[in-house]
């Protein structure tokens, strides 16, 4: 693991350790469940102390030398995550009929047979859950990470490079960068004012957006995340993705505008 993610740092990717399985169950001690096993950032400030620093890197998996690699989305990129255990290739199959057969690029087979396509782009991309209305179609821009080979899922498989598509890492559609880079929609909810499983990603990345821009702590901007989670969004998402939410945002310090450039790394 640990030479694996010294390759990754030497082409500018940033990594960070991440929980891992072990024979389905959490492997780091820390009593992870379900989703969260293998996918949690170990580091305290978890998605901000991703690194590039191979002294760091080293002393990172000196430390759990079992640990997944996550690789934190940089500039110049983002993927397209596959999730097959909510009908994401027959989503994936929807929108290529919508918006063209997507370039062929870098594909990372996952664990559970899903996929993430590594995407070259001059446009900022942020993270977007059910990309389009589609299910099953999430995309990892600034501000996120994904699991990385030779991480292993919870259920013990591998994420590894595919033989269909191996790289190398291209250029997006202009319509699937446009797709990606539409505005927020307005938040959905219903009667009650709860948020519904669409607008769940987005509506709490602007409540955090907001809160880091008036100087609010991270911790504090965790919090309330954490609670408009539990009582607004129907039905919650997991605690790891509202983490992960709020360590995106404060990568940024208060009132910083984010300039992406294109990059022309190899993964």
């Amino acid at each position: 693991m640990q030479q694996a993610a010294l390759r990754y740092v030497k082409s500018k990717f940033p990594v960070l350790p991440l929980c891992w399985p072990v024979n389905g169950a959490c492997g780091c001690g820390r009593n992870h469940e379900g989703r969260a096993i293998g996918k949690v950032p170990l580091l305290t400030n978890g998605l901000t102390d991703a690194t590039i620093e191979e002294a760091r890197v080293t002393e990172y998996w000196t430390r759990w030398p079992q640990a997944n690699i996550g690789v934190a989305i940089p500039p110049g990129y983002f993927v397209l995550d596959v999730d097959i255990e909510h009908n994401g290739y027959e989503s994936l199959g929807k929108l290529q009929d919508s918006i063209g057969e997507l370039p062929k690029t870098l594909q990372i087979t996952t664990g559970t047979g899903g996929a993430h396509f590594w995407y070259k782009t001059r446009t900022e991309i942020r993270n977007t859950a059910r990309l389009g209305g589609y299910e099953g179609l999430d995309i990892r821009g600034l501000g996120g990470y994904v699991c990385c080979p030779p991480s292993i899922h919870r259920n013990g498989l591998p994420y590894e490079k595919s033989p269909v598509w191996s790289g190398p890492i291209t250029i997006a559609s202009p319509a699937l960068i446009e797709l990606c880079a539409r505005k927020v929609s307005p938040i959905v909810t219903n009667a009650e004012g709860s948020i519904t499983e669409g607008a769940r990603n987005d509506t709490l990345t602007r409540i955090a957006g907001a809160m880091r821009r008036r100087g609010t702590p991270a911790e504090a901007i965790y919090e309330a995340l954490r609670i408009t989670n539990e009582q607004q969004c129907q039905p919650p998402l997991d605690d790891i993705d509202v983490r992960t939410i709020a360590n995106s945002i404060n990568r940024y310090p208060p009132e910083e505008r984010v300039k992406v450039e294109y990059g022309g790394f190899s993964l």
